[in-house]
């Protein structure tokens, strides 16, 4: 599931947490796991404020 949000972000665009949720059908426990995981690791910066996510354009030059 993470690998697949993580994809869903690689525009480098904002995503609401909104729409996050509703694309994967997470609950609110579910999602708030996973970011805390992704914001942890540093792979997405957040804005609390605005409940938006984007992914930290930086990981899209790791080597595969």
């Amino acid at each position: 599931m993470i690998e697949e949000i993580v994809k869903s972000l690689e525009d480098g665009q904002w995503h609401t947490f909104k729409k996050i949720k509703e694309n994967f059908s997470l609950s609110e426990e579910e999602f708030q796991e996973i970011l805390n995981f992704l914001k942890k690791f540093g792979f997405i910066y957040v804005d609390e404020k605005e409940e938006k996510a984007k992914l930290d354009v930086s990981l899209l030059k790791l080597p595969v």
